[in-house]
């Protein structure tokens, strides 16, 4: 077999970030961070935001609703009886954001499947999906997508790479399939008795608030519950939980703009 170059070469861009949560891990400093924009009034919090939007939206679609998201994440740490405005929302999430170059270090593992929509092509051409791994600073990992063309002529073609990322909705509540998630109990050593009786108790599938409920009925039914295992297989039923989740992107988006980015907390 003969091998030849495509010629195509798929290069890092660390222009292309990403907004993340940038909270620090003191809470009093997250508290003294909210207080400070607390203290500045509606007027001065507008000009303020207006700054921050001038400074970093041509890089970003959707602004605000990564701001908004990262604002939850440091809502806690707001009094119950605090009236806050949605431009101050914006400003504090801004506060606690951070962006995340995501190929500055690295853009590897191109893996390849046939795409869905094969229409509007020539006889034997083959649209397909590209998959990449990319790697940034702190060397976190995540899952970025490309598309093209392979026409009959063997030649291939690389759709062009849109400059912006979006990053999918979380589903809070997934759904897993209990011979999978028995499986992998098993693989982790974790085939006890404390696990059966957890497991028995959920259905063919079974909900993440669902699988919560199901440990803390057992907890409080069996006097198991006591053992030194236990807690060991709880803490790692929830992990195995948390570390396989659901996500949605917008139709409307394209695959080039798609990333998968990790969530859990490890």
């Amino acid at each position: 077999m003969k091998l030849h170059p495509t010629g195509v070469l798929l290069r890092p861009d660390n222009k292309r970030v990403v907004v993340r949560p940038f909270i620090p891990i003191n809470p009093t400093r997250v508290e003294h961070i909210i207080t400070r924009a607390l203290a500045l009034s509606e007027q001065e919090t507008e000009k303020q935001l207006s700054l921050v939007r001038a400074d970093f939206s041509n890089r970003h679609i959707d602004l605000d609703k990564s701001w908004l998201r990262n604002f939850e994440k440091v809502r806690g740490h707001i009094g119950d009886n605090e009236t806050i405005s949605e431009g101050r929302k914006l400003f504090i999430g801004a506060l606690f954001s951070g962006e995340y170059a995501l190929e500055s270090a690295a853009l590897f593992n191109p893996s390849i499947v046939p795409h869905p929509d094969q229409t509007g092509l020539g006889k034997d051409d083959l649209r397909f999906i590209l998959s990449l791994r990319s790697t940034g600073e702190g060397h976190v990992s995540s899952i970025q997508f490309r598309t093209g063309v392979i026409h009959s002529d063997h030649s291939i073609v690389i759709d062009k790479t849109t400059p912006f990322v979006t990053l999918p909705e979380l589903n809070p509540n997934p759904t897993y399939h209990k011979r999978a998630f028995l499986d992998k109990l098993s693989e982790m050593g974790l085939d006890n008795d404390w696990a059966a009786s957890v497991m028995g108790r959920l259905g063919k599938t079974f909900l993440l608030d669902e699988l919560d409920r199901s440990i803390q009925q057992a907890a409080s039914d069996e006097a198991s519950a006591h053992t030194r295992d236990v807690p060991r297989t709880s803490e790692c039923m929830r992990w195995l939980a948390e570390s396989n989740y659901e996500i949605h992107f917008a139709p409307s988006s394209e695959m080039s703009e798609r990333i998968i980015f990790p969530v859990s907390p490890n």
